[in-house]
Formats: structure tokens, sequence, C-alpha cells
């Protein structure tokens, strides 16, 4: 009985120690701080907002797994860091709560509609700004911090839908971390490539695709949260490739892909008229040019280019980049 109540005892006194940390009184936020917070509302990976007593300084920690114990990002460890820094008392504004934002100070715990998201356990992708609803604007954000005294904001705008019912998304549209699978074309076909959509992305961006979307040649498409076994067994294998990993894509084997088509819907949307018409786009590019005498070097590396492309392993706007490249 008396160990029963010293284990009751603790449970209240760490349970009170981490609810004091949370923030109360009066609290004006400065522009950098604000700037800094609706960076925090918008970073899909963020933990918990530290701020400063005056509201001139605030911190964050981010948690790509949403699993994470300890470290720099660690509550804790924001607290102290900000006490240290600014000499002021710091409290927890918001925090994270099941993928959502909530505003903690002085028990308002307004909650912000989350964002498209799913955390990622075996690596640490950028952000893409889906902390929150993506269509919440910077001035709805600041109209509802105004609304509870934290700034000075006097412009009308439409207040945030916080109905957030995940069952009205349409089925066909689902976003979150998914691999994209394809084949080359032509003699190629035996060819089979796969890609992580984020990793995708972030290194077609470093080569100058501006609005890179790996679905758009995928033949299937694996998405975490309708196929989480499938994925993972996936995601082992793009952790063990051994292609650099600057490579925006990687080969996948026979038995793999397999499991894949037995598993998964072929992508239909619009795959077959998009290699039409690049195939055409192919024929008018260059044929134009071998009616200027082109050198045997540049044909060659035309030839090359063309090549890459039919096997996947070059989108449209890579191979439209290369062969501008080429004939320069």
């Amino acid at each position: 009985m008396k160990k029963f109540l010293v284990i009751i005892v603790l449970t209240f006194l760490f349970s009170t120690n981490a609810f004091s940390k949370i923030g109360k009184g009066n609290l004006n936020i400065n522009d950098q701080t604000l700037n800094y917070l609706i960076e925090y509302l918008r970073n899909e990976f963020s933990t918990s907002f530290i701020i400063s007593k005056n509201g001139n300084k605030g911190y964050y920690g981010l948690c790509h797994s949403g699993k994470c114990m300890g470290g720099d990002g660690a509550t804790s460890t924001l607290l102290k860091r900000c006490k240290k820094e600014t000499g002021d008392k710091c409290s927890i504004f918001a925090q994270t709560k099941n993928k959502k934002k909530v505003i903690r100070w002085n028990k308002i715990d307004y909650t912000f509609p989350e964002g498209d998201f799913y955390y990622v356990e075996s690596y640490t992708p950028d952000s893409n700004g889906e902390g929150i609803k993506k269509n919440i604007t910077d001035d709805q954000i600041k109209s509802v911090l105004s609304q509870f005294g934290f700034i000075t904001f006097n412009k009308v705008v439409a207040s945030i839908d916080v109905n957030n019912n995940k069952s009205n998304k349409p089925t066909n549209n689902i976003g979150g971390e998914h691999f994209c699978i394809w084949t080359g074309t032509g003699e190629y076909t035996d060819l089979i490539w796969f890609a992580l959509n984020s990793h995708y992305n972030k290194i077609s961006k470093q080569f100058g695709s501006k609005n890179p979307d790996c679905r758009k040649k995928a033949i299937y498409i694996v998405y975490k949260e309708k196929n989480n076994k499938l994925f993972k067994k996936l995601m082992w294998k793009f952790k063990n490739r051994s292609n650099p990993d600057n490579d925006n894509q990687s080969r996948l084997s026979k038995n793999l892909y397999k499991k894949v088509q037995n598993e998964i819907v072929k992508n239909t949307e619009d795959f077959e008229q998009e290699i039409i018409e690049l195939n055409k786009s192919i024929e008018v590019k260059i044929t134009p040019k071998k009616e200027e005498k082109l050198t045997k070097q540049k044909q060659i590396e035309i030839d090359q280019i063309k090549e890459m492309f039919d096997i996947g392993a070059l989108t449209r706007d890579e191979y439209d980049a290369a062969i501008k490249r080429a004939l320069n």
C-alpha cells in the first residue's frame, strides 16, 4: 500500500512539473519571434515551441520519427538553452500533439488543423510545410494570435476552418510518404526503378527540376498509409541501396517488383498518354537538329541522353535540360 501511494505521489509530482512548464500570463510576441513561430507551425517535424517571457526569443526542436527522446530538440533542452541565452524565464508556448500544433499558453489549447504528412524513421527529409493545412495563410495565423492577445493585428481575414475530417478526402489523391515504381521503355522494359518521393524530389530539385513528382511516370505507387507492410519492405531496400545518395532513383529486384504487382493496382493516371507525348517530343526536338549537321560528338552525346531517357533514368525535365546543354 505504501509503495502504491509513493507511485501516485511521484506521478503527481512529475505531471505537475511538466504542466508548470506551460507558459501563462501576458505575452507580447515581437516580429522576429512571430516569423519563427509561423515557421514552427508549418514544419511537420517540429516538436515544442519555447519562448522567453518577454516574447523576444523563440526556439523549437525537430523529430522526424515522431518518437524522439532527449537530444538537442527535446523540450527540457530547449528550455535550458532559452534561459541560458536570454537570461529570461522561458516556457512552452505550443506543442505538437498527435501531429497537430496546439497553442498551450494560458491553457488556451487552440488546435490548428493538421497538414498531410507522415513521420519518417529511416532518414531526415526536408519539411514540405505540412505542419498545418497548407491553405492556412500567414494572416490567418496572425489573426488567431491577435485574438488571444499575443500580437496586434487589425486586418480582417477569413477564419480558419477547423473541420479536419480526413474521411472527406478523395481516396485517389493520397499524400504522405510513398514509393514510385516504373520500368524502362522499348527494349529496356526489363529494367525496374523505384524512388522514395521525398528523396526523389530533393535530388531532382538539385538538378534543376522545378516541380518533380515521381508519380507522373510511376506504373505503381505504394503509399505508406494504404500499404504499410509493402512500404516497409521497399524502405528496407531503399536504406540498403548500393547507388550514391545523389541518385534520385534505384534499381528494384524482380522478386520485389512481383510483390508490388500482386498487391498494388496499376497507376493509370495519364501514364500511357504521357509516354506517347514524351516520345513525340523527342522526335520533334531531335529531327530538326539533324538538319543542322550536328557534329559527330554532339550526335553521340544526344544518342546517349536518349538512351538514358528510354531506360527511365531521366525525367522529361532532365531530358530537355540535357539536350539543351548538348546542343549549345
